[in-house]
């Protein structure tokens, strides 16, 4: 008999944020019986919650103490077993987690490759470190961490950043890598369409280590050459980018996010996909939802250098890198790209088998059931 797994928790299931729905497929076809213990607190996208005013607060407080109440008696009846994952967002639901299995020898996994502290207060700076939001947004992202007993990172670079920031011990974070919904799409299923134009494509909700602005940059440099740029989704810097890239007319700003199908469908007809460009330290530590997007259809990727990035990529092999906040850096990127279709068809082959074998689905669930059965002593 295998490992026996239950995924706890309020966790969201919609494609907004696919890193649950995708390590419980991945975990049910690696390990012995996975079972889901859930209930549906979130409604939808949980930024829109944290933005809320109080009267909302107030109405989530009361529905979360039915969701907790539901979840108390659907865990109970269980079936028995080794390991409790506590999915995206579980920065609460990790301690309920602990209050029920405080006497018991059971291996808790938190899913949490963002830390609330961290993305509000260090990268995109839209809280400040000494409020009374940032202090509690940092003890809410300690405690959750501390109560764990393994919390899964993407990148090893992100888990020592979290030891440390939290003063945690490292080997409490594992890699896992995020995977993506874009599993269940064919990579490279046709042909591109025919463009007399070199297609570049960037998809994202603008925040600060995504850094847009370089991508703009980059399209001031090639304006003389056929090249399209097609910027799609809305956010934080959206305006100022927008403002940089005017009198760009091959530069296309699509406002309205689209579904996952119409964005596979984008991918296909672009020549390169972009990743990220910021300089903010957290850029460093990430490798980015929309690379792996890229990655699992087959298409070549260019991002930028980092640590992070080359625990999975190889530069001029797997992807082209370049340096992090440098616009004309990206620009020659892409020229070297454009111009050499055997690059960029080796990378995009190289790519797409490299994301096949550690991070699809399947791999990070085959992955994730290794480490806990090393770990536990449970064979499958």
């Amino acid at each position: 008999m295998g490992l026996r797994i239950v995924f706890f928790g309020t966790y969201i299931l919609s494609d907004a944020y696919p890193v649950n729905q995708v390590l419980y497929a991945g975990v049910s076809r690696a390990a012995g019986q996975v079972w889901s213990c859930r209930a549906d607190l979130w409604d939808g996208f949980l930024h829109r919650a944290l933005h809320a005013g109080w009267g909302r607060w107030f109405r989530l407080a009361l529905r979360a103490c039915r969701c907790y109440a539901k979840l108390i008696w659907r865990y109970r009846r269980c079936p028995e077993h080794e390991v409790v994952v506590v999915g995206y967002p579980g920065y609460i639901d990790i301690l309920l987690a602990r209050l029920l299995n405080l006497f018991s020898k059971r291996t808790l996994v938190l899913v949490s490759f963002i830390s609330l502290y961290d993305t509000a207060v260090m990268d995109r700076k839209s809280v400040s470190p000494g409020s009374l939001k940032g202090r509690l947004l940092y003890g809410i992202d300690r405690c959750a961490f501390r109560s764990a007993d393994w919390v899964l990172v993407d990148t090893q670079e992100l888990g020592s950043h979290y030891a440390n920031l939290f003063n945690i011990p490292p080997g409490k974070f594992r890699k896992s890598m995020v995977g993506n919904i874009f599993d269940r799409f064919p990579a490279a299923s046709r042909e591109s369409v025919s463009s007399p134009s070199f297609r570049v494509l960037f998809f994202g909700t603008y925040v600060p280590l995504h850094g847009a602005e370089y991508i703009v940059e980059a399209a001031r440099a090639l304006r003389d050459k056929r090249v399209e740029f097609t910027l799609i989704g809305q956010g934080q810097d959206y305006a100022t980018v927008r403002e940089r890239a005017s009198g760009l007319e091959h530069v296309r700003f699509v406002e309205t996010w689209l579904s996952s199908e119409e964005l596979a469908e984008a991918m296909w007809e672009a020549d390169v996909c972009l990743g990220i460009f910021g300089a903010t330290p957290k850029a460093a530590r990430v490798i980015p939802y929309k690379v792996f997007a890229a990655l699992a259809l087959g298409r070549p990727v260019i991002t930028r250098d980092s640590p992070a990035i080359r625990e999975l990529l190889v530069d001029g092999e797997s992807a082209l890198l370049c340096p992090a906040g440098d616009g004309q850096a990206l620009a020659a990127s892409l020229e070297r790209l454009r111009t050499d279709v055997s690059l960029r068809e080796r990378i995009g082959r190289n790519g797409y088998a490299r994301y096949a074998a550690t991070a699809s689905g399947e791999a990070i669930g085959r992955d994730l059931v290794d480490q806990l059965e090393g770990a536990i002593g449970v064979g499958g």
